[in-house]
């Protein structure tokens, strides 16, 4: 694998299977492997493994199920999925990179995204589970910068 989220990396999108599309602020991946696995490795590539990320995020949010992740602490790079991270075609997004997002006015279950590079997404989720989704990864983000800023 020759492919690593970092903090230009918006969104990590299921295509088919064992594939997927990492898109940039700037430009488009196709990789010939799946989402899952681009995070695992993101992980591994930083030094810490993904389950290991896991753990913190469960004891950081207090939560279960569909849990962000911190791929890299000190460029803060945070992702989240739409959907269970047992299905190896979830849909990951970067945290960092959101500008605004809002329910779509043409098509049900849709949320729109605008990222801060002005580029927008359609996301095939409520807004209610994407703001869940936003929200934890908020969480998980404040938690990470302040451990940060407490051991300078």
């Amino acid at each position: 694998m020759n492919y690593e989220v970092n903090s230009s990396t918006l969104a990590l999108i299921p295509c088919g299977s064992s594939r997927c599309r990492a898109v940039e602020d700037k430009r488009t991946y196709n990789l010939n492997i799946d989402s899952m696995r681009v995070i695992e490795h993101s992980c591994e590539y930083f030094g810490v493994s993904y389950k290991s990320r896991i753990e913190g995020t469960k004891k950081f949010v207090n939560s279960k199920y569909k849990n962000p992740i911190v791929i890299e602490e000190t460029s803060r790079i945070v992702f989240f999925p739409i959907t269970s991270v047992n299905r190896k075609d979830t849909l990951w997004v970067s945290y960092n990179n959101i500008l605004e997002y809002y329910p779509s006015k043409t098509k049900k279950s849709t949320t729109v995204v605008r990222f801060v590079n002005g580029f927008k997404m359609d996301f095939p989720v409520s807004f209610y589970s994407f703001n869940n989704q936003y929200l934890k990864a908020a969480r998980l983000s404040a938690v990470v910068s302040d451990r940060i800023i407490r051991n300078y």
